[in-house]
């Protein structure tokens, strides 16, 4: 099956000028044939003087026996010779002087009557376009004493279109927005297409088409896509390598604290250790996470994890207060990233909130909020849009027994935009600290 290859952006350009060209001229054809002309009012105008001269002169040139045939010759659709057996009776207000000064003047002083009817006001020649439903008629008094008239009326379909100007402009105004619409809308919506799949990432499931330049443009922003996921995967391994390489050195070393004589400096000398395995797990979790591919197939029970998260910090003594949920929730995140995430914002508002913390959830019809807050002294305002950057504290102590390495806020905002997700901090008014953690909700779908 032959495939046409997609137009380029300036080709289906000139194609929306000539479809629109093509619509302009079919909207009056149609227009024309819905109605039967014979049910058309005629509109008249007033004949052109030099028109009339003419048609006197040739009667006048022929012999009397030959006019009934220059009747015949002269008649058409839109013009209508009569032959009069005398000149009508004068009607002084039937025309305005420039007019009789015109027919005068192209008449060579032959008699001559505008005869009108109905309430039109006096004929005028100059008037463009001097049209009107009653006849205007030009009678012509000949040589022989006899005279002519002259009707001239509109083409046909130009009296249609007069006759309906209103509908037959309507007519158009439709058409050529629905012609406008609809071809700029087969021009922009690629466009749209690929902005949402770029701003989503989700140039994979974009599906081609449109002009070539965006077909190109999309494929281009995929081989990015890739080279950037080579990049970040390259950075993981590296890490991990490096972690790896750490660790042993880690065990090393806490194995020859042990010959430290001095307690207190054994101890100490075995919490930086520990703090270092902190640190190259923190930093491997981060890498992992920014490297990884969406996973829009996981989904978890909110109100099941957080009984978890209940219990695993009663465990541990940790003063923790859940709202109750009174049914299930899902939510489009993963059981070990939704742990993750709660578990390092909770640290955070246990370590800053005095040892007390609380969650709360609200969900509307497409998310599910996880709020989590503490009592404590809250964060700068302007501190607030640098909490997520790497190794970025307001504390500017790097012990993790204060703080960490800057490295949770971080990883929770990772995993949120691995879901599509969003991660939103703020201190509350009434005092203290909020996150709030925005995931897609997965009971609707």
């Amino acid at each position: 099956m032959l495939k046409l290859r997609p137009l380029r952006l300036r080709d289906r350009i000139g194609l929306i000028v000539l479809l629109h060209l093509l619509a302009m001229i079919a909207v009056p054809l149609l227009f024309l044939q819905q109605t039967d002309m014979r049910k058309i009012a005629p509109l008249y105008r007033v004949p052109v003087p030099e028109k009339v001269a003419l048609i006197v002169t040739a009667f006048e040139r022929t012999p009397p026996n030959t006019h009934a045939d220059l009747v015949r010759a002269f008649s058409d659709a839109t013009l209508r010779v009569t032959l009069l057996k005398a000149l009508p009776a004068e009607n002084p207000a039937s025309a305005t002087p420039t007019t009789l000064a015109r027919y005068r003047q192209a008449l060579g002083g032959r008699p001559f009557r505008i005869e009108t009817q109905g309430d039109i006001g006096p004929a005028n020649i100059d008037m463009r376009p001097a049209v009107t439903l009653s006849p205007v008629r030009v009678s012509v008094a000949l040589a022989e004493g006899n005279a002519i008239r002259v009707e001239q009326m509109v083409a046909a379909p130009l009296t249609k279109i007069v006759n309906n100007l209103m509908l037959f402009l309507l007519t158009v105004a439709i058409v050529d927005i629905i012609v406008i619409l609809w071809l700029a809308s087969q021009t922009t919506r690629p466009v749209e297409r690929l902005a949402r799949a770029v701003r989503d990432d989700r140039l994979d499931q974009l599906k081609p088409g449109g002009p070539r330049e965006i077909i190109e443009l999309g494929e281009s922003f995929s081989q990015l896509r890739q080279h950037l996921r080579a990049l970040l995967d390259e950075r993981t391994r590296m890490l991990a390598a490096i972690a790896h390489d750490y660790r042993t050195y880690l065990t090393r070393m806490d194995l020859r604290s042990e010959f430290i004589e001095d307690e207190d400096q054994r101890l100490l000398a075995q919490q930086d250790i520990e703090e270092m395995r902190a640190l190259l797990s923190d930093t491997l979790t981060f890498a992992r996470e920014s490297a990884a591919t969406d996973l829009d197939m996981a989904v978890c029970d909110v109100r099941a994890e957080l009984a978890l998260v209940a219990a695993e910090r009663s465990q541990r003594d940790q003063l923790i207060d859940i709202a109750p949920l009174p049914h299930p929730l899902h939510a489009h995140v993963s059981h070990i990233s939704l742990q993750r995430m709660l578990a390092n914002l909770l640290d955070n508002a246990v370590r800053y909130g005095g040892g007390l913390a609380r969650i709360r959830v609200e969900s509307d019809a497409s998310h599910i909020r996880i709020l989590v807050e503490d009592d404590g002294p809250g964060v700068p305002h302007g501190s607030l849009q640098r909490l997520t950057e790497p190794f970025e504290r307001v504390e500017s102590s790097r012990a993790r027994q204060t703080g960490g390495v800057g490295l949770g806020l971080s990883i929770v905002q990772a995993l949120t935009q691995r879901y599509r997700g969003d991660l939103m901090l703020e201190n509350r008014r009434e005092g203290g600290f909020r996150a709030i953690l925005s995931l897609r909700r997965a009971d609707t779908d």
